[in-house]
């Protein structure tokens, strides 16, 4: 699966190395393609104050509908 930078992204799994658990959503803030596809998402607070951002291959997100 592709996505797009400011695409709404949810997290398939939790990681507790990254502090993000399943379910979890976040926005794509950059695409990069070397060495592979990968994605840095951000992830907000209540507050609107970024408490996560980090780099997501595509088998770890899923597009939120």
């Amino acid at each position: 699966m592709r996505f797009e930078v400011y695409e709404t992204v949810i997290v398939l799994d939790d990681d507790p190395n990254k502090g993000v658990k399943k379910g979890e959503i976040g926005t794509i803030i950059m695409v990069y393609d070397t060495p592979n596809k990968a994605y840095e998402v951000e992830f907000v607070d209540e507050e609107g104050r970024v408490k996560y951002q980090g780099v997501f291959l595509s088998n770890q997100i899923t597009k939120l509908k």
